[in-house]
């Protein structure tokens, strides 16, 4: 499996999008480029149950992931990564994943910086 996946960015205003769509919700600009992410930070996850009478499918934590070229994408975390923490971007069927990187703490780097003052 390769790492990272493609994300578009609009070429009018620099909205990075996954998957990408007909025309940026931020200007209505329809010129995208592609780039490779390959990794972010944990912004804030939630955890999306579905309803008991529609499937016995586990629970999917979804997480806003910050890219390092600075906007905001939404993937399915796997693994434990708090807020603050390094994930690793992979696509699998289509769908991005994030995943913590190796050596890095499950805690959450804020919550490691409070408890330091």
């Amino acid at each position: 499996m390769r790492r990272g996946l493609v994300v578009s960015v609009c070429r009018t205003c620099g909205q990075t999008l996954f998957p990408r769509r007909a025309l940026c919700p931020a200007c209505g600009g329809a010129s995208w480029r592609l780039e490779r992410a390959e990794d972010g930070v944990v912004e804030e996850a939630t955890t999306v149950r579905h309803a008991v009478e529609a499937t016995d499918a586990p629970a999917v934590v979804l997480a806003s992931v910050r890219l390092d070229a600075g906007p905001v994408i939404v993937a399915c975390l796997e693994g434990q990564a708090g807020t603050g923490g390094r994930v690793e971007l992979v696509a699998v069927d289509g769908a991005p994943i994030a995943r913590p990187r190796e050596g890095d703490s499950s805690k959450s780097r804020v919550g490691r910086h409070r408890r330091g003052q």
